[in-house]
């Protein structure tokens, strides 16, 4: 749910690595395989990413903190509400506007993906022509991307409204997003280097 993020976390590694990263939870749904190397990498770039910020103190604690019924979505709370402390203090993590940089780099992984698989290609197109790595940088955005997640299972139904619950711990999910987010950025961030490459664990759609 934090594509922002794993954009992000992206912009140190190659295209088909930022694709991998971006991409990694959509393989399933849109039937895809990783389409070389470079991708599958980043698709364990995304599973270390992930394991990194489910194991996190912080987030941790965070999670723990909501209450039913929120507590069974705190995941992905979480992950929606670090994107969105991350776009209103985008310019604290990167020195080029974050519309310049997202159009940029989708622009990148568009052209990686293009020749390599219609479907993934296709999906990013569809999250550049929507804009949805823009778009949760307000309370009423945040209530915009719940309702994308609602749509998907009848089950998903319920995180209707979840933007009120993140503006109601708004305290405590920013304390855990600034001192997560450093720490991710300086173990996640850099360029790969083949140890890096070898370290992460296997990848699967």
């Amino acid at each position: 749910m934090n594509l922002l993020a794993h954009l992000h976390l992206s912009a140190a590694h190659s295209a088909g690595v930022a694709a991998g990263n971006l991409l990694a939870d959509f393989l399933r749904r849109t039937g895809a395989a990783p389409p070389d190397a470079e991708f599958a990498v980043g698709v364990r770039l995304h599973r270390a990413i992930d394991a990194f910020a489910d194991a996190h103190p912080a987030l941790r604690a965070a999670r723990a903190g909501f209450e039913p019924p929120w507590r069974r979505w705190g995941g992905i709370l979480i992950d929606v509400a670090c994107d969105h402390f991350l776009t209103r203090a985008w310019s604290r993590h990167c020195a080029e506007p974050l519309r310049d940089q997202v159009a940029a780099r989708l622009g990148e992984i568009h052209a990686h993906l293009a020749p390599r698989s219609a479907p993934l290609a296709a999906l990013v197109a569809r999250l550049r022509a929507e804009e949805w790595l823009l778009a949760c940088g307000t309370c009423a955005e945040l209530g915009l991307v719940f309702e994308r997640l609602a749509r998907r299972t009848p089950a998903a139904a319920a995180l209707r409204g979840a933007e009120r619950e993140i503006e109601r711990r708004r305290a405590a999910l920013q304390t855990a997003f600034d001192e997560f987010y450093p720490q991710a950025r300086a173990r996640f961030g850099g360029p790969l280097g083949p140890a890096e490459r070898l370290r992460f664990p296997a990848a699967s759609a």
